[in-house]
């Protein structure tokens, strides 16, 4: 990060694994809107809505660099000052998107004047295609023209933020080359065949995990060359060249908006794995898929893939994260969109390879929100951000879910602030039917188990130890039991249903049938129903917030 600008309070930093907001760590439980509900005051106030009702405390929205900049040099502020106030009338925080020189791998959202210039705005080619649609991050043109843009934005949320609504900001979205390994315009080709900087070297040489690092040891390890000379020829001596140049290129336009105003600055990655969709048992592959379908029933592959080029050859992944925190030292993180592949591996990796963990897009279904709560409780990620979500009607499961989810991270949120002990966050589903976490002087187990857990979607939870003794668990839709060390044996004292709707209050004390005995808590999906094999009626209702008080004996 770098230092405060003179004469502006610093109220948002980042620290650590979290976001400060005047010195208080805020967990951003955000909602990512779609790409044209920001391009009118109308969709903006409609979207934003949605956004509020369904219990999000941030929304994530385009600024699209055509809208910003029509004409060259002239900038329409009117629609980022319509998402500040509306963002600030709804009590939301607000993390612009700009979608600049790309956006998902392409240049769709530059300016007419930029497109229609590539004398001075030249493409980036690739073998099959010939020229595309992609400004190709060597032109010194397109970075500056961003830049400018970047820093006119930047500045006017400096002057018309003063309380600071925006809290981060989102450099391109998505960026990388698709369709082959590296650009093989003229003006790459003269870069690939220049010196690499010292500094890229560097970080290849004390990185033994990127795949590249393999490529130098094989070239002879040198310390000077051009990029093939050092690393050979290859897709991943392709991807690392594009890897500096979209991140010396990022540089650029992110230090040029850090000038005008210091706010936190990351960019967000497309993965490098095939885009999976989850299929009903019994679906017919040729139909369209539903998003709301069960885990279990399997999946098929849609987009994307293992090779630089099937994904965004150079993109703000762990495999070349390196050479981007050395060519773009401006950014505070790099953030991958999750909507498939190993989400535990994932969020390892993207904590690890940058020292904290946000995740600005991912899936608004259940499988999404036990995302959520493992990457808050687990990973201690400083934010999440369902994509879409204004187009998800409220009154449907996925909608009820999405709005109990952020319901329940704001309860939990609400007791780490007040000193709770975060222990860990968890989804549960068939591969992953039960977990266990030590909490010191306890373990704890959980599971889904049979009949009682929800019919399709996988059950998620996070747990707070309050005091040695005391346990919040919020969540749905699993089961815990609790076991103490040596030859102790755990009790439950008293167990408390309670609900939060910035007030704590107690909903009912439990007992009996709703803890087993007195051998398990449970904490019922929102789908629950009675199983018609058991004969006994049981409450199947639940908040999803439970106190849980411990003893020995």
């Amino acid at each position: 990060m770098s230092a405060a600008i003179p004469g502006q309070p610093t109220r948002v930093r980042l620290e650590g694994l979290d976001l400060l907001i005047d010195g208080a760590p805020f967990v951003l439980l955000g909602a990512e809107v779609h790409n044209s509900s920001s391009s009118t005051p109308q969709a903006i106030s409609t979207a934003f809505d949605k956004v509020s009702a369904l219990g999000a405390n941030t929304v994530l929205a385009p600024v699209a660099w055509d809208l910003w900049e029509p004409s060259e040099g002239t900038f329409d502020t009117a629609l980022l000052d319509s998402m500040i106030t509306a963002a600030r009338e709804r009590g939301l925080k607000l993390v612009p998107l700009w979608f600049g020189s790309w956006k998902n791998a392409m240049s769709s959202y530059v300016p007419a004047w930029v497109k229609q210039d590539t004398d001075r705005f030249p493409r980036a080619h690739t073998t099959t295609s010939g020229r595309i649609e992609h400004l190709s991050p060597f032109a010194a043109e397109s970075r500056d023209a961003d830049a400018r843009a970047f820093h006119a934005l930047m500045d006017h949320l400096r002057d018309v933020d003063q309380q600071q609504t925006a809290v981060m900001v989102q450099v391109e979205n998505e960026v990388g080359l698709l369709g082959d390994s590296r650009d093989r315009s003229p003006l790459a080709e003269k870069a690939f065949h220049s010196t690499v900087p010292p500094a890229v070297v560097e970080a290849i040489a004390r990185s033994g995990h990127l795949p590249v690092h393999q490529d130098w040891l094989a070239a002879g390890s040198r310390r000077e060359g051009s990029w093939p000379e050092l690393l050979g020829q290859g897709p991943n001596a392709d991807e690392a060249f594009m890897a500096h140049a979209y991140a010396a290129y990022i540089e650029h336009v992110a230090s040029a908006g850090r000038k005008a105003n210091d706010v936190p600055l990351y960019v967000n990655a497309w993965l490098d794995a095939p885009l999976e969709l989850d299929l009903p048992t019994g679906l017919n592959r040729e139909q369209p898929p539903q998003e709301t379908a069960p885990e279990t029933a399997g999946t098929v592959a849609l987009a994307g893939g293992q090779q630089p080029g099937t994904y965004p050859s150079g993109g703000p992944l762990p495999r070349v994260a390196p050479i981007w925190q050395t060519a773009a030292p401006t950014l505070g993180f790099l953030a991958p969109d999750i909507y498939f592949g190993d989400t535990n591996a994932i969020c390892r990796d993207y904590t690890q390879a940058t020292g904290r963990l946000f995740i600005p897009e991912m899936r608004r279904s259940p499988a999404g929100i036990g995302l959520m709560f493992t990457a808050i409780g687990e990973y201690g990620a400083l934010g999440v951000a369902p994509f879409g979500v204004d187009s998800l009607p409220g009154d449907t499961p996925d909608g009820v879910a999405l709005a109990d989810a952020y319901r329940l991270l704001t309860a939990a949120t609400d007791r780490t602030r007040a000193g709770a002990r975060r222990v860990t966050g968890f989804m549960l589903d068939h591969e992953r039917p039960t977990t266990r976490h030590s909490a010191d002087p306890y373990t704890l187990a959980f599971d889904a188990p049979g009949p009682f857990r929800q019919s399709g979607g996988p059950a998620y939870g996070l747990v707070l130890q309050e005091e040695r003794d005391q346990f919040l668990l919020v969540g749905r839709g699993f089961t815990t039991r609790f076991t103490a060390a040596q030859d102790a044996r755990v009790g439950i004292l008293s167990v408390e249903e309670l609900d939060f709707d910035g007030r704590w209050t107690v909903t009912r004390r439990l007992g009996g049938d709703e803890t087993s005995s007195g051998a398990s808590v449970r904490l019922h999906s929102l789908d629950a129903s009675q199983p018609a094999f058991f004969p006994i009626p049981l409450p199947l209702t639940s908040t999803g917030i439970v106190r849980v008080r411990l003893y020995t004996y």
